[in-house]
């Protein structure tokens, strides 16, 4: 067995595992490691400007690729400026690894002072992870790594932690890497299957309920083939936008907190939920009408029958069950549901519809960035005035082309997610769409957008505001406290970077954010307008 550094210990065994991308900020603490990376080529750094930034990018990079990404932080205010990240990853099921420093082992939690000390940084992160170990000598760091990442396959991609100790980086020992293994996820139970696939060629006016799960288990081919074969219309959600196209004549979209898509689901004899939560914001606070027949598959087995009662629940990753029911439905006959799915897309138009006329400035907006992007581009997206509107009415036709950070809700996610999509996707047109707000939240990211010549335009929709809370705050007040802001001139903000500084307005949009896509560099779009929250956001 040879003997290696723990840093030695951490470069082989992610290298090992197949990970070629990490982000992060050398810090005190991490240094040694820092030191044996830059002596390697086979994985590459992205040098980020705040740790939060770090935690974005990877969670960009990962949500596109669908492959876990690594953060490096060091300890202390480095591992806490990554928390946030984390607990976005968390929320919504983003497959991260966070190796994290942390102080001399023999002095942890003693209170003496030391550097970058804090009361219990495992513990915090612990309850930010689904799975988190600290490594104690150079051995045992292999499999922690090789531990992390294997339950990042077979469970709900949330993030994993390895924490290790900075004479754990520096010290020696005997070494055993772990090669790469993939893991099977879970199958289900083939009878309850088999079930399921029967009364979906049974049922009357059958509707599918397709979550985020969809997308993590890469099963898009799998859920449009089923919908085709059966004929059943398909809801998306925020977190499944682009699973199926969203102009196909099957799919309602993500339009269930609206009254004609409501009154159509309340028609509805069976559902069959596929990697879904069905959570707090996408049920209209669990207002949703659901059949009292639902089927629901998902690979955490605590959310069948969670939020709603499930006649049959199935612990399965969403693909294998999904080509499960394509089997088990081959030789179902022909099933004329024409009717029942023209009354879907009726009840879809209805909305659209009466959207256009009573919003036409954010109607149009979305159309202008629509028109603008080619169909396969990605767009990153804040919870912001304009992003509430976009998780509805903003389509997307493929798969891993919506990223919008939903549970968690945080500002500033955007920016450094569509860098990090750009870094793992370069080929792809990249887009971030964010509020004046939120922007500054990670605005120095532009920076590292520089540095890795990143050609990624963000819009920024510019009222001078924390718009969405005052509008809230003015409505149940009658005060717009403490929510008006002191912006910079956004031009010049990214001309100091040496960025491309641009000013539209909502006619001239679609022109300016095409030219931005045909730069050489990253550029910045500052849009002056006063947007309205929708009045269904949940």
């Amino acid at each position: 067995m040879p003997v290696m550094s723990g840093s030695e210990a951490v470069v082989e065994s992610l290298i090992s595992e197949g990970v070629d991308l990490v982000f992060g900020i050398p810090g005190y603490h991490s240094e040694h490691l820092y030191g044996v990376l830059m002596n390697q080529d086979k994985i590459r750094h992205v040098l980020v400007r705040h740790e939060q930034g770090a935690g974005y990018m990877a969670i960009g990079a990962a949500r596109v690729t669908g492959r876990p990404a690594t953060i490096l932080s060091t300890a202390g205010p480095g591992a806490l400026n990554a928390a946030t990240p984390m607990g976005e990853a968390y929320a919504d099921g983003v497959p991260l690894l966070n190796i994290m420093a942390e102080d001399m082992s023999p002095h942890l939690y003693q209170d003496r002072g030391i550097v970058h000390e804090g009361k219990d940084q495992f513990g915090i992160f612990n309850r930010l992870s689904q799975w988190s170990q600290q490594a104690f000598s150079p051995g045992e760091i292999p499999g922690a790594i090789h531990e992390g990442l294997r339950r990042l396959q077979v469970n709900r991609p949330r993030p994993v932690v390895v924490e290790i100790p900075i004479d754990v980086f520096q010290g020696d020992g005997p070494v055993d890497i772990i090669q790469r293994e993939i893991h099977e996820p879970p199958q289900g139970d083939v009878t309850d299957l088999e079930r399921i696939a029967s009364l979906l060629v049974e049922a009357e006016r059958p509707l599918i309920w397709a979550g985020g799960g969809v997308i993590a288990s890469g099963a898009a081919a799998e859920l449009q083939t089923l919908a085709e074969t059966l004929n059943i219309p398909v809801f998306l959600t925020t977190t499944s936008k682009g699973a199926m196209p969203e102009d196909h004549p099957l799919v309602i979209g993500n339009l269930s907190a609206h009254e004609p898509v409501r009154r159509y689901m309340q028609q509805a004899d069976l559902m069959l939920a596929v990697g879904a939560r069905f959570s707090y914001l996408s049920s209209g606070q669990w207002t949703l009408p659901v059949p009292s027949r639902l089927l629901h598959i998902d690979i955490d087995p605590s959310q069948p029958g969670k939020n709603f009662p499930a006649e049959i629940g199935v612990h399965a990753d969403a693909r294998p069950a999904l080509t499960a029911l394509i089997e088990a439905t081959a030789d179902a006959p022909d099933l004329d549901r024409n009717e029942w799915a023209a009354a879907g897309q009726a009840a879809r138009d209805a909305v659209r519809a009466e959207l256009a006329q009573r919003a036409p400035l954010e109607w149009s907006l979305m159309q202008s960035i629509r028109n603008a992007l080619p169909r396969d581009a990605i767009v990153a997206c804040d919870p912001h005035l304009l992003g509430y509107w976009s998780r509805e009415h903003l389509p997307f036709y493929e798969p891993r082309t919506w990223l919008y950070g939903l549970a968690f809700g945080t500002l500033g996610y955007s920016y450094p997610v569509a860098l990090g999509a750009k870094i793992a996707a370069p080929d792809r047109q990249v887009v971030s769409l964010t509020g004046d707000g939120g922007f500054l939240f990670t605005a120095q990211e532009m920076a590292t957008a520089m540095q890795q010549n990143l050609n990624v335009p963000v819009v920024v929709m510019n009222d001078n505001a924390y718009g969405a809370i005052k509008e809230d705050f003015i409505r149940d007040y009658d005060n717009a406290y403490e929510v008006d802001l002191h912006n910079p001139d956004f031009v010049k903000y990214a001309e100091a970077f040496g960025a491309v500084g641009l000013r539209a307005n909502p006619e001239t949009l679609e022109e300016t954010l095409r030219g931005a896509l045909e730069l050489d560099r990253p550029s910045l779009i500052d849009v002056p307008v006063k947007l309205r929250r929708p009045l269904k956001v949940m």
